[in-house]
């Protein structure tokens, strides 16, 4: 099904720096708000996938009559909301629906289920909440199951009232943490998902900012540099040794194991010239006073040279008990109290995928032709050593895709507007000149004088844009 809405990006003009276009090229002022919303409440990244998984469910909600459904309006009844929801489920994203005893429907996932269902269950939740809060939907947040959110309610009032007594740092005892009861009215069942698109430029600086103020050694520096660097898993950090550096010339490459190669040393992991530099110094210092010899890098090749040491036996990072660190202890130790202090909930894998949407980003912005972006696109999956390749590509695609052609739009836009501009576009005589976003600042000007005066400016920038119909639709 072809895309109705579109995004286009404005620059420097007013708060609403995404403004989203409907099928009738009518600007879709609930979508529109929630962008600028959801901007505010989360990542520049975040809020632009999650439009990108809403706007196809709201033009499944326009199909009409003519395609075998009744066209519905996102201002629907929950109940009537629900229906459609559970549909777009089935139909589109490949879930199985089915309705629990207590009144909310579980998801089971298939293997034509989309990545993407999390997100788009997320996405739509934190709608309907904007919508709520700024009075455009006046019924509850048809995502929201009752019973549930009045459990989970109570449960939290539990909690708060009986406090858990408190272990001792130095006992090593860290107690579960206990798990939510859920208020969704579509819960996933059967598998835990994370999402697989991490598109905000500043996460690392974020992690790295947080694990500084916990006073990170240089080693949980360099670990975590790595991993958003090289793309690999951290039991694939963690498990290096000097041998695996060693092999690959102490620079900025090591050798390194693989999921599910037991061991063997199956694919090269490739980092910065200033994490390499970092992590000499880090050998030499922190390294090199955890080291049962004391030895310092010039020292273990130079041992290896002259007698034979087995660098492979050598790990790279060391536990405080003097042992090879486990990815265990680098959670614990480094990764989440640097989340908790950056106000970020992420789980240490996402590092991957940061580093593989970065990527896909740079391969979709430089090439010039089709099949030098095919070709990078392989070498990008010889590199994480995908054994499902183009299927695992395919994840993330569906995100880049839709972003793809909507800046190809913007492109469009601006040369179109330019021609106008330069009257470089002869209309036949009774036409009237196209009329396109970028060259809508004019109508603004004009609309500013007409409305009320206790509206904001941008604000009457957007009713002038979208028009009577659209203002209606709020």
């Amino acid at each position: 099904m072809a895309l109705g809405c579109r995004i286009v990006t404005r620059s420097g003009l007013g708060r609403h720096s995404v403004l989203v276009f409907d099928r009738r090229n009518e600007l879709h002022f609930p979508l529109t708000i929630f962008a600028r919303e959801a901007m505010n409440r989360c990542s520049s990244g975040t809020a632009r996938l999650y439009l990108n998984v809403l706007i196809p469910f709201f033009d499944w909600l326009e199909i009409n009559e003519s395609e075998g459904r009744i066209h519905r309006i996102w201002g629907d009844t929950p109940e009537v909301l629900r229906r459609e929801v559970d549909n777009y489920l089935v139909e589109r994203l490949k879930c199985k629906v089915k309705e629990h005893r207590a009144g909310f429907q579980l998801l089971a996932l298939t293997d034509g289920t989309r990545s993407t269902v999390r997100v788009f269950l997320s996405a739509l939740k934190l709608f309907y909440r904007i919508m709520r809060a700024q009075d455009r939907y006046r019924h509850t947040n048809p995502l929201v199951d009752g019973p549930s959110a009045v459990l989970a309610e109570i449960e939290l009032q539990i909690d708060d009232d009986v406090p858990v007594p408190r272990m001792l740092t130095v006992s090593g005892v860290i107690l579960p943490r206990k798990q939510r009861l859920s208020d969704s009215y579509f819960k996933l069942v059967g598998e835990s998902w994370t999402p697989q698109v991490i598109d905000d430029a500043e996460f690392p600086a974020r992690i790295l900012g947080g694990g500084r103020k916990v006073g990170w050694r240089l080693q949980g520096e360099c670990i975590t540099r790595i991993l958003f660097e090289s793309g690999c898993r951290v039991s694939e950090v963690v498990g290096l040794t000097l041998g695996d550096w060693a092999a690959r010339g102490l620079l900025q490459e090591a050798q390194a194991f693989s999921k599910g190669s037991h061991g063997r040393r199956v694919k090269f992991i490739r980092f910065s010239a200033a994490t390499a530099k970092l992590l000499r110094r880090c050998f030499d210092t922190e390294r090199r006073q955890l080291d049962q010899n004391h030895y310092p890098l010039d020292e273990y090749i130079r041992r290896a040279q002259a007698h034979g040491t087995d660098l492979d036996h050598v790990p790279l990072f060391l536990s405080r008990r003097r042992t090879q660190l486990t990815p265990k202890a680098f959670r614990e130790s480094c990764w989440d109290p640097a989340c908790r202090v950056a106000a970020i909930e992420a789980d240490v894998h996402q590092t991957r995928h940061w580093y593989v949407t970065q990527v896909m980003r740079g391969i979709y912005e430089t090439s010039r032709v089709q099949p030098e972006m095919n070709r990078r696109l392989r070498e990008l999956i010889e590199y994480m050593g995908w054994r499902s390749g183009w299927q695992t590509l395919e994840a993330y695609q569906h995100y880049f895709d839709p972003q793809r052609h909507a800046e190809m739009q913007d492109r469009l836009h601006q040369r179109l507007d330019a021609a106008l501009k330069n009257n470089r576009v002869c209309l036949p005589e009774g036409h009237s000149a196209l009329s396109v976003p970028s060259s809508v600042d004019s109508q603004a000007e004009k609309a500013q004088s007409s409305h009320e005066s206790d509206c904001d400016s941008d604000l009457e920038y957007l009713l002038a844009l979208g028009g009577k119909r659209a203002a209606r639709r709020e």
